[in-house]
């Protein structure tokens, strides 16, 4: 089957984006007294497009509803994109994820099912049989021979850390090869290099903070950025105020910069993490103008997942009698 053109899916796409909530929207949502008010203004938008069940709407079940919502939204960013394969590096966290709760809850002997998402590139019962059988053949080559790995290690020793840290390297060492493959040096390669860039530095303070040595830091480091991961082994006896000055390479160098001395000035190493996502969202905003890329289409499916945090955040706060902080782009 032929796959839509650019001019069919930003037609999509523009038609869809008119149901996001609007920061207005999210602000009174917010404001509602009670979660049972919080919720009827949120179904007066059409948010779920009636896809919850009676039983969900009954009970308020406002995280069902919110998942209900994402996945619909994946299932149509699949069926729109001329990319597939390009577009599909966006799903890549929800296959991680899924990935990482099936193995846990199989050494734990419980069910993964309440947690696990759909609408990533691996169809959900597909992984779980894999899981459970330890059978990963059909996956793409570097997912198949991670996870082998990983089963190898879990044979040995059941260490959560490193089983993670190795399915976190495959997502990017995947997102790297496609990208390779397809040539891509646009917003999707800025996107995954400044995201590989930023959680390698933050990998690198941790492992200083933490007195990891060598090999421990080697394991965490995540190929697809612009600065070459024998650097971040380089500078691991690196004081911080030094760091900005040794990472200042590549597109992201003069960033990194900035955020490692605020960093050095506060201690705080959340400010990282917040300017990583500051700076992601700011590719994304810029891309999503691009009417001749993939730009408006990840763009809707990043619209939909920020409205769903502000959403999560909301009925958090309201049910826990406490000022939900909206993010920025609502607040």
């Amino acid at each position: 089957m032929p796959q839509p053109s650019y001019e069919f899916a930003l037609g999509r796409i523009s038609a869809l984006s008119t149901h996001l909530l609007s920061a207005s929207q999210i602000r009174r949502i917010a404001e509602a007294g009670t979660t049972k008010e919080a919720f009827k203004l949120l179904l007066e938008t059409g948010y779920g497009e009636n896809a919850a069940t009676e039983q969900e709407l009954a009970q308020g079940e406002i995280d069902l509803i919110i998942r209900s919502q994402l996945q619909l939204t994946r299932k149509r960013i699949k069926e729109l994109t001329p990319d597939p394969e390009l577009t599909g590096l966006f799903l890549l966290p929800v296959d991680t994820h899924n990935i990482k709760s099936l193995l846990k809850a199989r050494l734990l002997g419980i069910s993964a099912d309440e947690i696990l998402r759909d609408g990533g590139n691996f169809p959900l019962e597909t992984l779980k049989d894999m899981v459970q059988t330890k059978y990963y053949e059909d996956l793409p080559p570097v997912y198949r021979d991670t996870l082998n790995k990983v089963e190898n290690e879990l044979g040995r020793e059941a260490d959560p850390l490193s089983f993670s840290a190795m399915i976190d390297g495959a997502m990017f060492s995947q997102a790297r090869q496609v990208m390779d493959a397809k040539h891509e040096h646009g917003f999707i390669r800025d996107f995954f290099s400044l995201w590989a860039d930023y959680q390698n530095t933050i990998s690198l303070i941790r492992a200083q903070n933490l007195h990891w040595e060598l090999n421990q830091l080697r394991l965490v480091l995540l190929d697809a950025g612009t600065i070459a991961k024998s650097v971040f082994e380089e500078c691991l006896d690196t004081p911080p105020e030094q760091l900005g000055a040794r990472l200042n390479q590549g597109p992201h160098g003069a960033e990194l910069v900035q955020v490692i001395n605020e960093y050095a000035q506060t201690n705080d190493i959340g400010v990282l993490a917040k300017r990583m996502q500051e700076g992601k969202m700011l590719i994304i905003r810029r891309a999503k103008w691009d009417t001749h890329s993939l730009g408006p289409i990840v763009g809707y499916l990043f619209a939909r997942e920020a409205e769903a945090e502000a959403l999560r955040l909301i009925f958090g706060a309201l049910q826990g009698g406490f000022e939900p902080q909206l993010p920025e782009m609502y607040a």
